[in-house]
């Protein structure tokens, strides 16, 4: 043994515990843990010498306080007791570490055993994770796709043509499809009437035991939400398109997520019993539905609602529905493309992603570009859209090998990004946006200063007050198109020759950097604040001056919004 198990041996003996064995680095030993109500026969063992997965115990013999379902404690009697990763333990101090987990494993257990509040709150924050615990066969696995509000029937579909096959579930079998096919695997379609959809606002009951056939889920539905019940029995005795099945798929939507049920609906000859009046089948289903077995399901959330809409937290902090432009598909825009994308975008009924670009990928491209040798020679809009559809097949990702000067109502949309870098441009796509005003979307300009030592974002709404992007140079005879903010020492654009092309080189972090600050502004965006404005991230030990991040006004006499102003006041 090593010293560490040696001192942990010699301290769980001390406590009563008996050394049970010893496999590899795995201990194992038996005793019991004092609790407020009396003593718990466990079995601990330690097998992570580093502590990085905490010590496993296990409840040898339930006491009567502890029977029935319970939060912690999962089917095999085992004890979760710390949330993993919560809690760091002291790995050069291995007796200390195994102590304060069999301390908090006691109060736990002392918790479940005499605070009902506690325990039923636990149970709640538990229930997915002990509903598909502990049944023999495991669980069957199903994905679930998009479900909208008051769904009540759903295609159940399974997939074959790979390894692991597994039966998917949603509203939308094309975006199944989709899914599947980015997998490597083809769908079955068994229709849409092959399962049934409920919704309840109300918790499930905390019981004894989940149910394991019909009668259970009869009386469990029935203590859990009466018009939950009342809505399966309706289905069951005039739903007659179910009884063509042979298999029922049951998914209930509820406060502690989907729960998933199925069971055998027999062979054809029992069907027939409510092929006429369902209600007979029914009938059949109260009177031996103790011998119909239910298998619980273990439901994995694929839609684009849950993927695409749990990074920022709310659901309605995300892209769906929204119409972008992005334009630059290059080592800026490449990157923010996909990170709008992981956002939402081109998701929801009426999202899209359009990517503007009319140059080609190009060998210098390759190194602080998404894409890489495959798209070479061909055009960056839509080799990235393609790439993004292939990575994310709900989004419609589109590209346009376009002059971004040619794009029809190029500001009707929700949003445009200009991740070009080149100020001319931008100093146009700025004219053209001001002087709609109040009609046109916000833009948002990113681009990546000198040789990436800093990048700068900047927001602008059209109509209000804040500066523009010609704002951003002086327009005085004093300083004649001089930076506003100056970022370098020197304004004068750093270029190395490669062959006859003249290239600014900075390493892959600056437009990732670029992109990672424009998808804060996006997310502020989505929240409702873009403040600050005006946005620099410096590169650590880059020989730039310091400008803070503000809401910087509209500059004096500024050639593109002061004159848009005054021609809208002219008119």
């Amino acid at each position: 043994m090593t010293p560490a198990q040696i001192e942990v041996s010699q301290y769980l003996v001390g406590r009563g515990f008996a050394f049970i064995n010893r496999r590899k680095n795995t201990l194992r030993f038996r005793g019991n843990l004092t609790c407020v109500f009396g003593h718990v026969s466990v079995e601990v063992t330690v097998d992570d010498w580093d502590f990085i997965r905490y010590p496993h115990i296990r409840v040898i013999k339930r006491p009567a306080c502890l029977d029935g379902v319970q939060a912690h404690l999962n089917a095999l009697n085992g004890l979760c007791y710390f949330t993993p990763g919560s809690v760091l333990l002291n790995r050069y101090n291995p007796v200390a570490a195994v102590g304060q987990c069999l301390a908090q494993a006691s109060l736990v257990l002392d918790e479940l055993a005499r605070n009902p509040i506690y325990r039923q709150a636990e149970f709640m924050r538990e229930y997915l994770a002990n509903w598909i615990a502990g049944q023999d066969p495991p669980p069957l696995r199903v994905v679930k796709g998009s479900i909208a509000e008051k769904t009540t029937h759903m295609h159940v579909t399974f997939t074959e043509g790979a390894e692991l096959p597994f039966a998917m579930f949603g509203n939308d079998v094309d975006q199944l499809r989709s899914i599947v096919a980015s997998t490597g695997r083809t769908l079955i379609d068994r229709g849409n009437n092959s399962g049934w959809v409920f919704q309840t606002d109300r918790w499930p009951p905390l019981s004894e035991s989940f149910p394991r056939t019909v009668h259970d889920v009869f009386a469990w539905t029935r203590a859990w939400d009466p018009v939950l019940y009342q809505a399966l029995q309706e289905r069951l005795a005039h739903d007659r398109a179910y009884l063509n099945l042979t298999i029922l798929f049951l998914m209930i939507q509820c406060p502690a997520g989907w729960l998933g049920l199925t069971f055998d609906l027999g062979d054809q000859l029992r069907r027939a019993l409510g092929q006429r009046k369902p209600a007979n089948y029914r009938q059949w289903l109260h009177r031996h539905g103790q011998e119909v077995a239910v298998t619980r399901l273990s439901i994995l959330d694929w839609s684009p609602e849950f993927v695409y809409g749990r990074n920022l937290g709310l659901d309605e902090t995300n892209l769906f529905d929204k119409c972008i432009t992005l334009i630059g598909g290059g080592s800026i825009g490449s990157h923010l493309a996909k990170a709008l994308v992981q956002m939402g975008a081109g998701q929801g009924k009426h999202g899209r992603l359009r990517i503007v670009d009319f140059d080609a990928m190009e060998g210098g491209n390759v190194s602080r570009h998404l894409l890489g040798y495959p798209s070479l020679l061909k055009a960056k809009a839509t080799e990235l859209a393609a790439e993004l559809r292939r990575l994310h097949p709900t989004a419609n990702v589109g590209g346009e090998e376009l002059d971004a000067l040619k794009v029809d109502a190029l500001f009707r949309d929700h949003l445009v990004i200009d991740a070009t870098g080149e100020e001319a441009l931008s100093e146009t796509i700025n004219m053209r946006h001001v002087t709609q005003r109040s009609a046109a979307c916000p833009v948002l300009y990113v681009r990546i200063y000198g040789q990436g030592d800093a990048v700068q974002a900047l927001w602008v709404d059209a109509g209000r007050k804040g500066a523009c992007f010609a704002c951003l140079r002086k327009n005085d005879p004093q300083s004649q198109r001089a930076p506003r903010f100056r970022i370098g020492t020197t304004d004068e654009p750093q270029w190395v020759m490669r062959g006859c092309q003249a290239v600014t080189p900075y390493a892959v972090s600056a437009p990732m950097h670029a992109a990672a600050m424009a998808s804060e502004m996006v997310a502020d965006w989505l929240q409702g604040n873009v403040s600050p404005r005006l946005r620099f991230l410096e590169r650590p030990n880059a020989d730039v001056i310091h400008n803070k991040n503000q809401d910087p006004k509209p500059l004096p006499h500024c050639p593109a919004c002061s004159t848009a102003a005054q021609a809208s006041k002219v008119g």
